[in-house]
């Protein structure tokens, strides 16, 4: 199947979780079989280098030149659903349409999915959501964290999803959450990841610290959640003792890892290096909504993970440590596996087991929602009429 996908915002480089979102989502589309036509609508602008990334991964790809804008993102009012769309997308849309025999369409967010409305009804309609978007800033206000991006009403967000046959939710409470004013169905489609575990030893040899990572951006988030560590970890000094935290990505550069107890690697270009040389992996994530990215890929590399409770929705967890309810229990967690280091063993077993059969639940359902169609696998141009 020829399937359109159109996104606000690239998929390359995979620097933000949303971006790792989008491009592992096409990557598993293509794996099933499916040809990927990436429009990217140039939203956030383009570099060279990351074009001709998008260019060598899908088999094509459309740009639209950015047009830079101020967008109100403050949270003083709710923004209209197609407040932030970019009207040439549609025309864009139309033109790929008329030549090719598009199978399905895949907007990336309700907010940028306008162009759903002239699409034949013949060709099925998909919203991935990523998020909650309806009061989003009312519950970053709610979390102690300051609004940005965007955030709609219900109604509004209801609006875009009905442009839509089925809207993705990437987890279960989000996908309740939708349901309850979504006029289409809903389904839950996670983070698409492959296995990479690193079976290098972990656990300190005598004489040196354990090495606890954390990979992250620098949202709005991940800052509050480094704020927050940093104050819980100056009443744990003894840490200091048995720790080195090894911070990864851009949230190097947010004054909240200003802390000397972190040692700064910023942008890593091989999280796989990065992963391996860490004995434990940290996700203190408080607050937030959506799928904690960094969790999964945490979980495919094999690494023992502590994390909140916050850091692990949308993932089925069976170990103690995977829903830490708070910042002071997970600075103890560390103070008992400082204790007893053989804890992380078990730790690590029960997230490659859960990370296995996530996966493969992801991917049984994208297989029912994208079945093979062997009357539009051309990749010439349109098959027919």
């Amino acid at each position: 199947m020829h399937i359109l996908v159109t996104s606000p915002i690239p998929s390359h480089p995979q620097n933000h979780g949303n971006r790792s979102r989008v491009f592992k989502l096409c990557q598993a589309l293509q794996r099933e079989g499916h040809a990927i036509h990436f429009l990217y609508a140039g939203f956030e602008g383009l570099t060279q280098g990351q074009e001709l990334a998008m260019r060598a991964e899908w088999d094509f790809v459309y740009v639209l030149p950015h047009k830079p804008k101020k967008r109100q993102q403050d949270g003083s009012r709710p923004h209209m659903i197609d407040e932030w769309f970019i009207p040439e997308v549609t025309d864009t849309v139309q033109t790929i349409l008329s030549r090719w025999n598009i199978g399905a369409v895949l907007a990336n967010y309700a907010w940028f999915s306008q162009h759903l409305e002239k699409v034949p009804p013949s060709i099925i309609k998909y919203i991935d959501s990523h998020d909650r978007f309806a009061d989003r800033h009312e519950k970053l206000r709610a979390d102690g964290i300051a609004p940005s991006w965007f955030s709609t009403t219900k109604k509004e967000e209801a609006k875009g999803f009905a442009r839509a046959d089925r809207i993705f939710a990437i987890q279960e409470e989000e996908a309740a959450v939708f349901e309850s004013y979504c006029p289409v169905p809903v389904d839950v489609v996670g983070h698409f990841l492959d296995a990479q575990f690193i079976d290098r030893p972990y656990g300190a040899t005598k004489g040196q610290k354990l090495k606890a990572g954390f990979m992250a951006s620098d949202n709005a988030i991940n800052r509050r959640t480094m704020a927050d560590l940093c104050s819980a970890l100056k009443e744990f000094p003894e840490l200091d003792s048995v720790y080195d935290f090894h911070i990864a990505g851009a949230i190097c550069s947010c004054e909240e890892t200003a802390h000397p107890a972190f040692i700064k690697h910023g942008f890593v270009a091989d999280q796989a290096a990065f992963y391996a040389d860490m004995d434990l992996v940290l996700n203190p994530n408080m607050g937030g909504s959506g799928l904690k990215i960094k969790s999964v890929e945490a979980l495919g590399f094999g690494r023992p993970l502590i994390a909140t409770k916050d850091a692990m929705i949308g993932i089925p967890t069976t170990h103690r440590l995977h829903q830490v309810p708070d910042m002071q229990s997970f600075c103890k967690a560390l103070s008992e596996i400082a204790g007893d280091p053989s804890i992380l063993s078990g730790l690590n077993a029960a997230g490659r087991q859960e990370f296995l059969a996530y996966q493969e639940k992801q991917r049984s359902t994208l297989r029912r929602l994208f079945p093979q169609d062997d009357t539009s696998d051309d990749t010439t141009g349109k098959a027919h009429g």
